[in-house]
């Protein structure tokens, strides 16, 4: 081999080992911009969560000054779901706006704009409550409409919900009843 077939050689390989790691610069510059990206979207997803629940909360308020109650008074929400059930239009509204507010809730974190945890975190325990209150309600409305799908949402969000009381403290000191039960 003569010497410019030995420095084409080397400089074809230089070349080669030159490509070899910029690409490789090109595919962990990538890998960050993914991690990035996927960390701004979850910072984004939560964000957008934390200013629904926050707009719901006056939304709640108001529906409260209209007439619902508060979510863990089971003997109000029964009142006020019989009410419905016997024809009272004005109940049944009222009740159909307030599942609304959740059941978009559930929508959001069926499709990731909403972060679940977040929702779980602050508002976990209320929408186990609200589901496990207004079940018996959601189910007559969905036979009397012939629509299995009413509020499925909200049913699934409640299902991903974790209860934090499922048992009384032992001790004595458990003044809180399990979630979705009336308290003594």
């Amino acid at each position: 081999m003569t010497s410019y077939e030995w420095l084409s050689l080397i400089a074809s390989f230089g070349s080669l080992l030159v490509g070899a790691v910029a690409f490789g610069a090109l595919a962990w510059q990538l890998i960050l911009l993914s991690r990035s990206t996927a960390q701004d979207h979850d910072r984004r997803r939560k964000q957008a969560t934390m200013e629904y629940l926050t707009a719901n909360m006056d939304r709640r308020k108001a529906l409260f000054d209209q007439g619902i109650p508060i979510e863990r008074d089971h003997e109000a929400i029964a009142a006020l779901v019989s009410l419905s059930l016997s024809g009272d239009a004005e109940a049944t509204k009222l009740i159909a706006a307030y599942l609304t507010t959740f059941n978009f809730l559930a929508v959001g974190a069926q499709s990731d704009a909403f972060d679940r945890d977040v929702i779980d975190e602050a508002w976990g325990g209320l929408i186990i409550s609200v589901w496990n209150n207004y079940r018996p309600w959601i189910e007559v409305q969905r036979q009397e409409h012939g629509e299995p799908r009413v509020w499925e949402n909200l049913e699934w969000l409640a299902s991903k919900m974790t209860p934090r009381r499922s048992v009384v403290p032992a001790g004595g000191s458990g003044n809180l009843p399990p979630q979705g039960q009336p308290m003594p």
